[in-house]
């Protein structure tokens, strides 16, 4: 509803009308009652008066035996301008003289109320006159007894009559009314009078002013700040004003300071503006070139490293190798793995900084995975004394769906930060769950030591890359990037990480995530993977063109392919590869993108603008770990892109792929683990074998890389092929504590 806005000018007039007009009703209301108050008084006075000198005049007139003249005298009542009725009712209340002929000879209780009736016997019964006014206040009745029939000198007469009288206030009540209303009248209207002087003083004094200071506020609103108010009064209004016109000056003073300033900042502005515009181009360009020799560092780091793995993997299977070098060949291949591990971590990193890096979500076994992180981590928590207890309540689904890769790091990551710093006691990992909402769920994860605990001051710095806690300084491990990784990676899946911590008792890490329940059914069942051994008959020769500027890259798929029967070529550049190609025809080329005189980006484009050049797959292969670079390499008119370091059985899934080559596998028989080969006879060759094939299978299996493991089994597979078969039906299991086991008896 609206709220009503009255002004003053308009509000105070209409107060007064509203107050006199009030008090007027009032006042005309008391006026009425006490004139109809008087009316009635002086009425029954008459009444008295009247009733009492008529009353005896008939009984004289009835001593002297003359009715006519009592007859006389009520006649002469009927001219009186209030008295209505007059009547002389006998003892037997009769009606003998009235001044109504209608009622004469009428029985008294036919004319009037039962209550009158009944007054004129208490009347007559009493002796004694009565006045009363009835019930409405409309009339007035006087009652008289009258001495009938007696004669002269007689006391007491024989018989007893009643006189009547009754008298009509209507009409002296309707005259007190127009009186009322005149006084009422004079009343107002000397009242409106005053209310109407005293609104004109109070215009003059107050409301004008005031008006004057709301135009003036209004104007001044308006940006007018030149207006002034000029009234010259002494009272509050009057200082209000002068009040007013020193504010509006000192407005407007600051305001024209303000604008100087404004001025003088707008002038900063632009030359910070100028400064930050410098900075921004600036950082760019840092930003840009951070990005590229993160790049480039990538790429030559993965290089060397495709290599080193590679060849160490291909010298393992050399029988004539002296055991001296077989185990410096395995010390080369965990360094390797492990400055592969680094890389891939400050990758990571660079990718999150840069906002570049993704979710690659999939559906899993929940149970299955915390399983696996419990078995790959039991042995090395046992090493130290400490128990490791993963538990999860019955509300956590066993099949989700987020981004298992970067879930298991985290998990790792925590628990091996847990182990790494915690001396005696164990390690608890907590998991549990929020009430789903349709298909969406948090799961909730806690990992709790009893370590050295980590000191407050050092908190607010623990997810920074780089940043290590003095424990982890003194302990000499780690780059400070596990703890940044994982925040970021938890964030990523919709979540975040907390850490609450106290000296010597030890370290809660608590996260969350975002994921999403799936059906059992929706979850692909994981397949052993099986060594290729050879080419099946029947095939045409596939040509394969491998092209690295790096030549130990390119002798490494040579001695991987060729072996198999695989017809390869080499060529150093994109140059070589578009002669090779032209004249050549390879069914596929294994394309690195980065080389000098032509890199691959231009070689792809030049063989695929040819007709021909559309039956050629090419498949990228370059050591860069950014996930851009991909979109990149198929944009230019690569068919797939795979990076560097690779696993052999990922080069044969891609030509399978793309070839429809058919490969002769190992044979892994299909009957259980222990009807053909039992666990004891498993654990006796793993037992019996070599240093250099056992530290890499067992680091592999702490650190749960299923790259390394892979690697672990490659090499062992090249001694022993039913044994590595085996060990990897166990690990496609995630039976990895038992293999553990195996390695330390």
């Amino acid at each position: 509803m609206p709220k009503l806005s009255l002004s003053l000018r308009h509000s105070i007039p209409i107060m007064l009308f509203s107050f006199g007009g009030v008090f007027g009703l009032i006042f005309f209301q008391l006026e009425v009652q006490i004139a109809w108050t008087r009316a009635e008084s002086r009425i029954e006075q008459q009444a008295k008066f009247i009733g009492g000198q008529t009353a005896g005049l008939i009984e004289y007139q009835y001593r002297q035996n003359n009715p006519r003249g009592a007859t006389l005298a009520i006649h002469r009542l009927a001219n009186a301008p209030t008295l209505d009725l007059v009547l002389l009712v006998d003892k037997n209340n009769r009606v003998i003289e009235t001044t109504r002929l209608q009622f004469y000879e009428e029985q008294i209780s036919d004319i009037v109320e039962p209550s009158i009736d009944s007054q004129v016997q208490a009347v007559r019964q009493n002796q004694s006159s009565q006045t009363i006014l009835t019930e409405d206040r409309k009339n007035i009745w006087a009652f008289y007894p009258v001495g009938l029939g007696g004669s002269a000198g007689e006391i007491l007469p024989s018989q007893v009559g009643v006189l009547l009288l009754k008298y009509d206030l209507d009409w002296l009540k309707q005259q007190a009314y127009i009186d009322a209303v005149r006084q009422s009248l004079t009343y107002s209207a000397f009242l409106s009078c005053l209310c109407l002087l005293f609104w004109l003083f109070f215009s003059i004094l107050v409301v004008s002013p005031l008006r004057k200071l709301t135009n003036a506020a209004i104007n001044i609103g308006r940006g007018h700040l030149d207006t002034r108010i000029h009234i010259k009064s002494h009272n509050e209004i009057g200082i209000l004003s002068r009040s007013f016109n020193q504010m509006v000056e000192q407005l407007q003073d600051s305001l024209i300071a303000l604008e100087k300033n404004n001025e003088i900042l707008e002038q900063r502005v632009q030359k910070r503006t100028h400064e930050l515009e410098i900075a921004k181009d600036k950082a760019e360009v840092a930003n840009k070139a951070k990005s590229q020799f993160i790049a480039n560092m990538n790429h030559e780091l993965r290089s060397p490293l495709n290599a080193i793995l590679g060849f160490t993997q291909i010298m393992t299977r050399s029988q004539t190798l002296p055991t001296e070098h077989q185990e410096n060949v395995g010390i080369i291949n965990r360094s390797g793995e492990h400055l592969l591990t680094l890389v891939n971590n400050v990758l990571d990193l660079s990718k999150i900084e840069a906002g570049r890096i993704t979710l690659n979500e999939k559906n899993f076994d929940f149970y299955r995975l915390l399983s696996d992180i419990e078995d790959m981590l039991h042995f090395k928590a046992e090493a130290k004394s400490l128990q490791l207890l993963v538990e999860y309540t019955a509300d956590v689904p066993q099949y989700i769906r987020t981004d298992e890769v970067k879930l298991r790091q985290v998990l790792i990551n925590l628990i091996n930060n847990a182990i790494k710093f915690t001396e005696e006691g164990g390690i608890s990992v907590r998991v549990g769950s929020n009430s789903p909402n349709s298909n969406s769920i948090k799961i909730i994860c806690e990992v709790e030591d009893t370590g050295a605990g980590i000191a407050p001051e050092e908190l607010d710095r623990l997810f920074e890359a780089f940043i290590q806690t003095e424990a982890g300084k003194q302990a000499q491990e780690g780059t400070g990037l596990g703890l940044s990784i994982s925040r970021k990676f938890v964030q990523l899946m919709g979540g975040d990480i907390h850490v609450t911590s106290q000296i010597n008792k030890g370290t809660i890490f608590r996260f969350d995530i975002e994921a999403t329940i799936v059906k059992e059914n929706e979850v692909n069942a994981q397949t052993p993977k099986r060594r290729v051994i050879a080419l099946e008959v029947n095939q045409p020769t596939y040509r394969i063109l491998v092209v690295d500027d790096k030549p130990l890259n390119c002798k490494l798929l040579i001695k991987l392919l060729a072996p198999l029967g695989f017809e390869v070529k080499e060529a150093n550049n994109g140059q070589e590869a578009v002669k090779i190609w032209d004249r050549w025809q390879p069914h596929l080329i294994w394309m690195d993108m980065r080389m000098p005189v032509m890199d691959g980006y231009e070689a792809t484009q030049q063989i695929k603008a040819t007709t021909k050049g559309q039956a050629t797959t090419i498949i990228a292969l370059t050591a860069s770990g950014l996930e851009e670079e991909k979109a990149v390499t198929l944009s230019a008119g690569c068919d797939d892109f795979m990076r560097k370091p690779f696993r052999e059985e990922d080069i044969f899934q891609k030509m399978e792929e793309y070839l429809g080559v058919r490969y002769v596998y190992e044979k892994i028989e299909s009957t259980p683990v222990g009807e053909e080969e039992n666990e004891e006879s498993i654990r006796e060759k793993v037992s019996v074998l070599s240093q250099e094939l056992q530290e890499p299978l067992k680091e592999a299996l702490l650190t749960g890389s299923l790259e390394r493991i892979a690697r672990s089994i490659s090499a062992i597979d090249r001694e022993d092929s039913s044994l590595a078969a085996a060990i990897q039906k166990y690990c496609d299991r995630f039976e990895y504590q038992k293999i553990l086991n195996w390695l330390t008896d």
